[in-house]
């Protein structure tokens, strides 16, 4: 007999806000099911809630690049840069953390509030300003969030720009391996300027702070350019799609945002059920295999590349009754993987909760009546990048 052919990844969606459907169809007959990439490498994929979980704290499975079986969904093969503690295993991923960790206390992100509501109402002011349509992406997500980020690490808000050039050809799917690696040399080209003359003239922000790291020999110069990128790259292009698709979700629940509006204390249970239906990272979170194992039954050997589904888990109907409705009441959406879970969560994860909650509020105290100026189902989303959302989003009011 012939055995079944390895399904090949990525999959499509049936619809623009759900995962595709494969996911839930194939663990239902093999939890830790197989799939093909477009590399040709065959790769476990996993999708429960539980797995996810066990996988993201089992120190045997590396996030290193480097690692035999790492499975790659980006086209060239350019070297993960030195402070990329994303894709770092312990005592690296550890230590350059920690440098970090103190910018991103609670205490610090709300004192940051007011500033980004003053971002987000000149942006709104500029957005009604020209009448009553606009397209929110160029409008208001990509603006708000790289500005976020600009000012949090003091960067000049007009070199976003190239960062959000080089950095969307380096995670598109459809991009050459020439221009990928070329797109990688030149971005960090560009942060190791910014390093450079941060270290010649350090300031009082988080980028100054770590040249006293530096200076304390607690990391080196390349570490510090990739951590600048690193820190800069998480932080604006995962509040783009979701400001975008946030928006989409909210506009295409009305019953819903018609209970937020009235009770706008709803908003931080709402911020989470978004985060849990969204789940913008759709290419899945790569690992290898450093030793023999067993994972939702099925065993695992060394050197095997695993894809761990987060926006799946975030939809298993063992931890969420009717996963697939979007629901602002629901009572335990915090249970959601979408930043991630165990000693590689994401770090910035306050951060993204006071611009989602702040942008959502003030955008539909401003804007009312904001509606869709084109069915949901005719957007161009991002089916070809690693981070889902949409490109465009024409709205009128």
């Amino acid at each position: 007999m012939t055995a079944p052919a390895v399904p090949a990844f990525p999959m499509s969606r049936r619809h623009p806000l759900d995962p595709p459907p494969q996911y839930r169809e194939l663990s239902a007959e093999q939890p830790v099911f197989q799939v093909r990439t477009p590399r040709g490498e065959d790769v476990w994929v996993v999708t429960r809630h539980a797995d996810v979980r066990a996988v993201l704290t089992d120190t045997r499975f590396s996030s290193d690049p480097k690692t035999p079986g790492y499975p790659s969904y980006i086209s060239g093969d350019t070297p993960i840069p030195p402070g990329f503690f994303l894709n770092q295993d312990a005592p690296d991923h550890t230590r350059l953390r920690r440098l970090v960790t103190r910018e991103f206390l609670i205490s610090q992100m709300e004192a940051k509030r007011p500033r980004m509501q003053a971002i987000l109402d000149t942006l709104l002011d500029d957005m009604v300003g020209r009448g009553n349509t606009a397209d929110l992406v160029t409008g208001l997500a990509f603006p708000m969030a790289a500005t976020v980020m600009c000012e949090l690490l003091d960067v000049p808000y007009e070199d976003h720009t190239v960062f959000v050039t080089l950095t969307d050809t380096i995670l598109n799917r459809s991009s050459t391996p020439e221009q990928a690696e070329g797109a990688a040399r030149e971005l960090m080209a560009y942060f190791d300027r910014v390093v450079t003359a941060r270290e010649q003239q350090p300031t009082d922000d988080m980028l100054g702070r770590l040249v006293n790291q530096e200076e304390a020999g607690k990391l080196s110069h390349d570490e510090f350019v990739g951590l600048a990128a690193l820190l800069m790259l998480s932080g604006y292009d995962t509040m783009a799609q979701m400001i975008g698709l946030g928006t989409a979700t909210l506009l295409e629940h009305p019953d819903q945002l018609d209970d937020l509006k009235a009770d706008p204390s709803l908003y931080p249970r709402a911020i989470e059920e978004l985060l849990r239906y969204l789940s913008i990272n759709h290419a899945g979170l790569p690992r290898a295999a450093t030793g023999d194992l067993t994972v939702g039954g099925q065993d695992i050997r060394a050197g095997d590349g695993v894809l761990v589904m987060v926006n799946a888990a975030n939809r298993d109907a063992a931890v969420f009754e009717a996963p697939d409705t979007f629901d602002i009441h629901r009572k335990d959406p915090q249970a959601h993987v979408a930043f991630g879970h165990g000693f590689h969560k994401c770090i910035g994860l306050t951060l993204a909760r006071v611009e989602l909650s702040t942008v959502f509020a003030g955008l539909f105290a401003r804007v009312p009546t904001l509606k869709l100026s084109r069915p949901l189902e005719d957007l161009p989303f991002r089916h070809d990048m690693v981070l889902y959302g949409v490109r465009e989003l024409p709205v009128t009011w």
